[in-house]
């Protein structure tokens, strides 16, 4: 994980209106939680990270994913 990869996961989250400091922190957690799925479901970290940063804005919005629409019915 590289700074600038922070940085501009970070910057998603600032844009969502997070406090800079909580921002960078969620962005280190949700790419370290990228590289674990990718280890275990042998996959790319990029996929993971963008599954997860879709959950997280749907998360912001308040909104379910759409693919997770069904499970709630």
């Amino acid at each position: 994980m590289s700074d600038e990869e922070i940085q501009q996961v970070a910057e998603i989250f600032l844009n969502l209106g997070a406090e800079k400091e909580k921002a960078i922190t969620m962005a280190s957690q949700l790419i370290k939680r990228a590289e674990q799925l990718a280890n275990e479901k042998n996959s790319s970290k990029v996929s993971e990270l963008q599954g997860l940063l879709e959950t997280a804005i749907c998360g912001a919005q308040g909104i379910l994913k759409p693919d997770k629409k069904d499970d709630s019915d």
